[in-house]
């Protein structure tokens, strides 16, 4: 893994992809973007979501079948935060590693050496976080129109908002 030139890849991607959603969207105003990346299939997802839309899922989950779960601040916050319930979840994607090449790397390990392919894994998701980092200093990231508060993360698919805020901390370019 050539973490340089995926590094490249992944800026170039976000800046182009992140414009013509902006271009074509100019009216709204976000308080988040996001990478919802699934790091074992080499998997990046651009996301965005802004506080109307929010309020509507969070109205949608509170009047729902299981609105006794959505009332607590906690509850609301993981809500609001979860990418998979974003209006603009996986507005675009792409794989930084074929299925091929992560086969590949795989192979090399050692048989059931899952701790060399966890520490792989999470590789991957540190790379996504150096990427989202960069991007924060591009002009593209300057002219997302954002409310206040607005926050920028990277987050695992099934991953706790805390642990990958705990990451990006951790991240030095």
């Amino acid at each position: 893994m050539e973490k340089l030139k995926i590094k490249e890849q992944v800026i170039s991607f976000t800046i182009k992809a992140v414009s013509k959603f902006l271009k074509n969207n100019p009216e709204l105003e976000f308080y988040a973007f996001a990478y919802d990346c699934n790091a074992e299939y080499a998997e990046l997802n651009l996301c965005f979501n802004t506080l109307s839309d929010f309020d509507k899922t969070l109205e949608y989950y509170q009047n729902g079948k299981f609105g006794q779960n959505y009332r607590s601040d906690e509850e609301i916050r993981d809500l609001k935060y979860n990418t998979g319930d974003w209006e603009y979840q996986c507005f675009e994607s792409m794989n930084v590693l074929s299925d091929e090449e992560l086969n590949d790397i795989f192979a090399g390990f050692p048989d059931d050496d899952y701790k060399s392919w966890n520490e792989f894994v999470e590789s991957l998701r540190e790379l996504f976080c150096e990427c989202l980092l960069e991007f924060r200093s591009t002009k593209t990231f300057e002219n997302i129109p954002k409310s206040k508060g607005f926050i920028s993360f990277c987050i695992d698919h099934d991953e706790n908002l805390e642990i990958a805020l705990e990451r990006l901390k951790r991240i030095k370019l």
